[in-house]
């Protein structure tokens, strides 16, 4: 490598720190509907200004290490990391495409999967405008003559796009996925084509990775939040039975489906079984007690499962984001996604090398 070659590598990262920086901002103030550009920066613990030299990418939260330079309040490491992931995934761009179109359209991808990641981690949710994007970008790539490893044929494609949907629509429907997740992975079928297959392998065995470790680390909360809402459904189905108000009849069952969003307990009731209640239960009266009582959780569903005259069951389990591994996934098929096929080709076919 050339002395130019590393002075070119030195910009690209700083060109991605930069832009790290600015998705910093978009990933905060777009859930909340404020503006990205007419609103200053500033620190959210004391609101002062900051001032040009505290927003070096990656080095400011270093220098200040991790606390506001006006009242001392910790800055979250989350900043400095996502800065430094823009810049490497910029980086890795260019020394894999050099400057050319894909590193362009490499530039938009990675800037969007980075923000929905960060959203979904913050709101448990992928904005519609990110998969759109990402679709966009692969709609575009039908029409516009980019750079080989954005040039697959239409047929390639639109296969792609059916069969993560079948497979999707499915994990959709068991409750494994979002709606959001879906969206996502369709937007990079029109962009990747048969390379969106090694980025749903490395996103769903990531997932699931993390979704082991997390199931491990929050059965006790999740047991004490079943015990809670176990408690109060049987006193509020206790009072439905004593006062004849609305239960279950014989012979019948039902499920009153719940949820937790961003902190806020919900139920469902649109979902209850009206043929297998005798009355109308009082609905009120049993979403007032959860979210007087259950105030601790963040984000998660729970379902309490009725027999007759008994309350035979309540399971409740946290929910988890899928959006930051399907990014990673999508990021290294857009990287690498052909050697990753053609080595699992030779592996699996060696004879048609």
């Amino acid at each position: 490598m050339t002395a130019i070659d590393i002075v070119i590598c030195v910009f690209v990262f700083i060109f991605g720190s930069v832009i790290g920086s600015f998705l910093n901002v978009v990933i905060y103030r777009t859930p909340l509907k404020q503006s990205i550009v007419t609103e200053p920066s500033h620190c959210f613990s004391c609101g002062n200004r900051l001032k040009w030299y505290d927003m070096f990418p990656i080095f400011s939260w270093i220098i200040l290490r991790g606390k506001c330079r006006f009242c001392g309040s910790k800055i979250s490491p989350r900043y400095m990391i996502m800065e430094a992931l823009c810049a490497v995934s910029y980086l890795g761009a260019y020394l894999v495409y050099g400057f050319s179109w894909e590193f362009a359209v490499a530039c938009i991808l990675f800037a969007v999967l980075i923000v929905l990641s960060g959203i979904d981690i913050d709101h448990f949710e992928i904005p519609y405008w990110c998969s759109i994007t990402v679709g966009v970008l692969g709609i575009a790539a039908f029409f516009i003559p980019w750079g080989a490893a954005l040039t697959s044929p239409w047929y390639e494609r639109l296969i792609s796009l059916g069969v993560v949907a079948v497979m999707f629509v499915i994990l959709v429907l068991i409750g494994g996925m979002g709606g959001g997740d879906l969206q996502l992975m369709l937007g990079a079928s029109l962009l990747l084509g048969y390379r969106v297959f090694p980025a749903l392998f490395i996103g769903i065995v990531l997932g699931a990775i993390y979704g082991v470790v997390k199931k491990i680390r929050d059965k006790k909360a999740e047991k004490e939040i079943t015990e809670q809402i176990r408690e109060i459904a049987l006193e509020w189905y206790q009072d439905q039975l004593d006062k004849d108000i609305g239960y279950v009849t014989e012979g019948h069952d039902d499920i009153i489906v719940g949820n937790i969003s961003g902190g806020q307990p919900d139920i469902e009731w649109e979902f209850l079984d009206e043929n297998a209640w005798k009355g109308v239960p009082d609905k009120s009266a049993l979403s007032r007690t959860i979210r007087e009582k259950i105030t601790t959780e963040r984000e998660g569903t729970f379902r309490i499962f009725i027999k007759e005259d008994l309350i035979e069951k309540v399971k409740y389990s946290r929910r988890m984001v899928f959006g930051p591994f399907l990014a990673v996934g999508i990021a290294t098929a857009f990287l690498f996604g052909s050697q990753i096929i053609n080595w699992y080709m030779g592996i699996m076919f060696p004879g048609l090398g």
